[in-house]
């Protein structure tokens, strides 16, 4: 049956709503299945009832309070249902438009990928008393981070003990080491977003609070290179999709809002058992997907502020970054020619 929107949700009506409004995802609701996962029995029933008077595919499975068992819940829901792929969105995050033509169409290729991750990632966060900021959360400069003094800036600025912030500063230097190491290039996170019915087999590791999708990306990621797991990394050079860093979440709780990094421990102990197992390939990059759009493609506002500009002979050209080199140049083509037309027309 195809593609279908799976919607992980824990937490927040407003947040559920907006996969469906107009002004946001914009998301059919005959592709969408929302999956409540939650320890809030009260939050249960408002998003049940919501479901419910909207007519939306809806199951209620069984949480333990970590993010793993809740996406492990989708992963069950995808493969006993017969749909053919799964975008998975986290509930408090949304798709842009743009993202979700994308997909759409990403369906209906000759040979869809089995997974495909995120890389340039786009999210809004609060900053100061209210005021929130476009950034791209998961972009490293290793080099720069790596070569900041960490125990200083944390023993400085975060009123904490010589212990602590010794620790807090090795634990950093590892995890950035390794990410850089493992990772898609300067991306110390890539969420993987799309998944086959292969793909879905694997699960997430429900031991890890922070960083169990990180960790499932690798292990897709060795899937691709020893197994033929068939796994692309794309640009989100528009937008696909956007984290909403404005919510409490279970990592703002957890980190402390950031100053907590013991999580940092954890991930690593984990990323050391995928080490013993084989399971991790330093410096290998996956593929980059390519998607052939039409000439005439336009894209909602939020992807227009992270569009990419390609260096063509004639000029500068703004097109997705994972379009290919023919439908950049087709696209160029359409829009120079109905510029000649109006410039015809008005003479």
């Amino acid at each position: 049956m195809g593609l279908k929107f799976y919607i992980l949700t824990s937490e927040s009506i407003q947040a559920l709503k907006r996969h469906f409004a107009p002004d946001f995802s914009a998301i059919p609701v005959e592709q969408a299945v929302v999956i409540i996962n939650t320890l809030d029995a009260n939050y249960e029933r408002e998003a049940v009832e919501y479901c419910r008077e909207q007519g939306i595919e809806h199951h209620v499975t069984v949480s333990n309070g970590t993010p793993a068992r809740g996406k492990n819940s989708v992963m069950e829901v995808f493969l006993s249902s017969d749909n053919d792929y799964c975008v998975l969105v986290d509930g408090d995050d949304f798709l842009t438009k743009h993202g979700v033509w994308m997909y759409n169409h990403l369906a209906t290729t000759d040979t869809p990928p089995d997974a495909v991750c995120l890389v340039s990632q786009f999210s809004y966060r609060r900053y100061g008393k209210g005021g929130v900021i476009a950034c791209n959360p998961f972009t490293l400069d290793y080099d720069k981070e790596l070569s900041i003094d960490l125990y200083k800036e944390f023993k400085n600025t975060r009123a904490i003990g010589h212990k602590k912030a010794a620790h807090f500063a090795r634990l950093h230097k590892s995890y950035y080491k390794n990410q850089r190491k493992y990772s898609e290039g300067n991306e110390v996170h890539c969420r993987v977003t799309w998944f086959s019915r292969k793909a879905a087999t694997f699960k997430f590791d429900e031991s890890i609070r922070i960083g169990e999708d990180t960790l499932h990306m690798l292990r897709l990621k060795h899937e691709a290179i020893k197994n033929g797991l068939r796994f692309y990394s794309t640009d989100e050079r528009p937008a696909t999709y956007v984290y909403d860093e404005c919510t409490y979440g279970i990592v703002a709780r957890d980190s402390k809002l950031g100053t907590d990094y013991g999580w940092m421990d954890t991930y690593l102990v984990a990323l050391g058992r995928m080490k013993k197992k084989g399971q991790l390939h330093a410096n290998t990059l996956l593929p980059e997907l390519r998607i052939h759009y039409p000439s005439d493609l336009a894209y909602d506002d939020i992807a227009i502020d992270t569009s990419f500009v390609h260096k063509l002979p004639e000029c500068d050209f703004g097109f997705p970054k994972n379009a290919t080199e023919e439908s950049v140049r087709n696209a160029y083509s359409f829009l120079l020619k109905n510029a000649l037309l109006r410039k015809r027309e008005a003479a």
